[in-house]
């Protein structure tokens, strides 16, 4: 089979090279009308990119203006990806591992389990160099680009239960509890069928809260996922508060990183135009305005099926909609256990009921009251959850006997059937908590995506509703009634959560008084938690305050939008300032700016306008608007000249000058950062960081004056002031820059050590886009003793992270395109021409933690 495959690949690149020659074009020419590159037709031709995608195929069917019989005889000669997938699986012929091969290597391979908590079923594909592998150990727990299919084991047959999927929820997307899945069989089953199809590209799974569409969507991907055909990818939307925010949230967990911005939408299509994958889109019901981005996304990438959740359809052309019906009842005349699981939501309960209470066992009785309960709830799997967690301490006959009252007393009549009966289910778990429980419930309404409990602590201290010390009480029994999860964020910490529908109920019963004092008080604690974050990332503590930042980003972003709408714009105005280090170094440009924006249209004291300016201006420089981001960081230091706030006059001016070094004035940016470093100095410790920035820059300028050893004298100093602080960010950015002074003083080896250090910094920080310049730094020094074929890796691994990043941010790294082009020409020299393919198209293959370990090797 192997063989095969290989004989399918060379038949494939003979007939595109005997078609590319018959049309008389060169690879360059053929490559430029089918939106490919030069290096890529050069593969398929090579046949060292073995699998191309339908759309590439058909790109190139149209670049060659084929005739249909000529069209349809080349995406013939296409080898089959899924057959490509068995042959790799562990144990196949040919495959490493399996018979009449040897294994090429020794990797730390990705388990799929593994693999899902990074959201994408795949595998660390092994680049090959002419011959000889890339060995590569990936450090655990970095982030990943999307990489080739692959199948995984195969799972074990299932049973009247699906066990809950192994990936881990957060990190995938989907909050999926660890409970197994009844009686949806039949509803994979046919849900995966559409997608497998492909006649139905834009599947919306609809119902009401809690019916499982959730967990329907997430067996529906494992499914996908085990065919080895296309990657998996899961967009949990319930914490959005805008639909224009949906493109930049799929962007980034598609891993293009680059997707915010006014191109938003023209990025994301380009990362996915040629992948094959399955985009889950969970919980859309609030975001329904967003649906036309979503048909597009599907109409612009031919390979991408969307399959999303909400409670209502999307109603647009091409849709196909997928009711999700409550469980399947028990007859209420059920006997025996047996009898009771029989049925989807009777097994259920029942699994519920052993679960909570282990030591029971059930009578005829009991089992009648469970299968009542199962009607009374309507088959709804989380009304069946909230409502069985009570038979820790109630009879089945008397859980029922309590619902019913509920149920006759709550619900309206405007309401569909199904929600008037999960209405009266909250509702009654509801009532049965004590006061400071149920105060403690609304108060948790106010977060999004959750709350750490100091954060919880202090929203009820400033709001007056409940004691903090009530606190940790009032959420062991809300987590106890299964009304609150806990889950673990990005930052590692502990939080309180609600799923959707409880959310939602929740948020309706507040009402005020009681709801302003804790909206107040939800946007002091937040306000309190983003300045000390500001403080942290720039320091020591950068990494860790990044992800604890990441982990209360909804939370932030809904503090400022509440406190414009509430008349706070000082508050406001203050955590948009606190954030913007993290908007940058999360390339969250379009996000930080319209807050910035808004909180410019209000009646700020002249200190706050002026920082609102230098978040405009950041924010607006690093997204390619120099002008935009010159004019507000004037504004900045005219503001600081007339308060005499040095701080900000300094930072006002250091902007502009990075703007003017940006567009080749060195002269005026030299003015400027020279008039910044004077008053940096003048603020003792609160001006290092900026500081340390503006003699970096102050180095660059001197580097292209052409005074190597005044710039890596000015930049050293910038590298200690970082250092000293902790400053990842501006110890890498100095690294860089400090690199190619060195090498224009002569000093390659010097260049190389502050490369690798940038290069390591770089990855703590998640920066894709400054390692990008650094690899390609470390590429433009020439070959180590490795060889040639190193260059070429690291050339292709940077390309790859320019395409993935997407922007223009750090104008201020300065790499040497001409050392560069020398570097690649002589290492394409050396290797030739198909060698020299071979090893960019394997530094293009790279993951992050990959590229990063490549470089870091002696």
């Amino acid at each position: 089979m192997a063989r095969e495959t290989g004989e399918g690949t060379q038949a494939f690149a003979a007939a595109l090279r005997t078609l590319r020659e018959r049309a008389g074009l060169t690879q360059e020419e053929l490559a430029g009308r089918a939106g490919l590159t030069a290096y890529a037709v050069s593969a398929l031709e090579r046949g060292t990119r073995t699998h191309p995608y339908p759309h590439t195929v058909r790109s190139l069917a149209d670049a060659l203006d084929l005739a249909p019989d000529a069209r349809a005889a080349l995406i013939a000669a296409v080898p089959s990806r899924r057959r490509a997938a068995a042959d790799s699986a562990p144990g196949a012929p040919g495959a490493p591992g399996g018979p009449g091969r040897e294994p090429e290597m020794v990797t730390s391979a990705t388990s799929p389990a593994t693999a899902a908590t990074q959201g994408v079923r795949r595998h660390a594909s092994t680049p090959t160099l002419h011959g000889r592998a890339v060995h590569l150990a990936t450090p655990p727990g970095a982030p990943r680009r999307p990489g080739p299919p692959v199948a995984p084991a195969p799972a074990a047959a299932a049973g009247p239960a699906r066990p809950s999927a192994t990936r881990a929820a957060d990190d995938a997307g989907l909050a999926v509890p660890a409970t197994p899945l009844f009686g949806r069989d039949d509803d994979i089953a046919a849900v995966t069928a559409l997608v497998r199809a492909g006649s139905a590209r834009l599947v919306t799974l609809t119902g009401p809260g809690g019916v499982g569409k959730t967990r329907l969507a997430a067996a529906v991907s494992d499914e996908v996922a085990a065919d080895g055909v296309r990657d998996v990818r899961h967009v949990a939307l319930a914490s959005l508060t805008d639909a224009a925010a949906v493109v930049p949230a799929i962007g980034r967990a598609v891993g293009a990183t680059g997707a915010d911005g006014p191109a938003a939408f023209t990025l994301l299509v380009e990362h996915l135009r040629d992948v094959p994958m399955l985009l889950v889109l969970d919980n859309a019901e609030h975001l329904l305005s967003a649906a036309a981005d979503v048909v597009r996304l599907v109409g612009s990438c031919p390979d991408v099926t969307v399959l999303v959740t909400s409670r209502s359809p999307l109603r647009v052309r091409g849709e196909q909609e997928y009711p999700v019906a409550p469980l399947a009842l028990p007859p209420t005349d059920a006997g025996t256990p047996d009898a009771l699981a029989a049925a989807p939501a009777g097994a259920l309960v029942l699994a519920r009921a052993r679960a909570v209470s282990p030591a029971a066992s059930f009578d005829v009785d009991d089992v009648r009251a469970l299968a009542c309960l199962c009607e009374r709830l309507a088959g709804l799997p989380l009304a069946i959850e909230l409502a069985t967690a009570r038979l820790r301490f109630l009879s089945p006959r008397a859980l029922l006997d309590r619902l019913d009252d509920a149920t006759s007393a709550s619900g309206a009549r405007d309401l569909p059937p199904r929600q008037r009966t999960m209405r009266a289910t909250l509702d009654w778990s509801y009532g049965l908590l004590s006061a400071p429980e149920q105060t403690l419930f609304r108060a948790l309404a106010v977060c999004r995506a959750g709350a750490t409990i100091d954060v919880v602590e202090r929203i009820a201290e400033l709001s007056g509703v409940l004691e903090r010390g009530a606190v940790l009480a009032g959420l062991e029994g809300l987590v106890e009634q299964s009304l609150v999860v806990v889950r673990t964020g990005p930052d590692g910490a502990h939080r309180y959560d609600m799923l959707a529908p409880v959310a939602q109920y929740a948020r309706a019963l507040l009402v005020d008084p009681e709801a302003e004092r804790l909206f107040r008080a939800h946007i002091a604690a937040y306000l309190e938690l983003a300045e000390r974050a500001a403080t942290g990332l720039e320091r020591a503590e950068q990494v860790l305050w990044l992800a604890r930042t990441e982990a209360d980003e909804a939370n932030l972003l809904v503090a400022i939008d509440r406190a414009l709408d509430l008349g706070e714009s000082e508050t406001a105005g203050r955590i948009t300032w606190a954030m913007w280090l993290y908007w940058w170094l999360r390339g969250q440009y379009s996000v930080g700016r319209r807050r910035a924006e808004d909180c410019l249209c209000t009646d700020l004291s002249p200190g706050l306008l002026g920082r609102a300016h230098l978040t405009a201006a950041t924010m607006a420089y690093a997204a390619g608007d120099v002008a935009a981001g010159t004019e507000h960081w004037t504004q900045a230091s005219q503001v600081g000249e007339q308060l005499h706030d040095r701080g900000l006059e300094c930072t006002g001016r250091a902007g502009r000058g990075l703007a003017r070094l940006t567009v080749g004035d060195l002269e005026s940016a030299e003015t400027e950062l020279r008039r910044a470093l004077d008053l940096g100095y003048g603020l003792a410790q609160d001006g290092i960081w900026i500081t340390s920035l503006v003699h970096v820059w102050l180095g660059t300028v001197q580097l292209l004056h052409g005074d190597p050893h005044g710039a890596a004298a000015e930049m050293e100093r910038g590298l200690a002031l970082a250092r000293g602080r902790g400053d990842l960010l501006t110890t890498y950015v100095a690294l860089f820059n400090l690199a190619q002074a060195r090498v224009a003083a002569g000093d390659p080896a010097g260049a190389r050590t502050h490369l690798r250090e940038g290069v390591e910094l770089a990855a703590r920080n998640h920066d894709v886009s400054a390692l990008a310049y650094l690899l390609d730094g470390l590429a433009g020094l020439g070959p180590a003793p490795q060889g040639p074929d190193r260059v070429a890796v690291l050339l292709g691994a940077a390309q790859a992270l320019r395409e993935t990043v997407g922007t223009g941010a750090y104008a201020y790294l300065r790499p040497d395109g001409e050392r560069r082009a020398a570097a690649e020409q002589a290492a394409r020299a050396a290797l030739g021409a198909d060698a020299f393919d071979d090893a960019l198209d394997a530094g293009r293959a790279l993951s992050v933690p990959e590229a990063v370990t490549f470089a870091l090797q002696a």
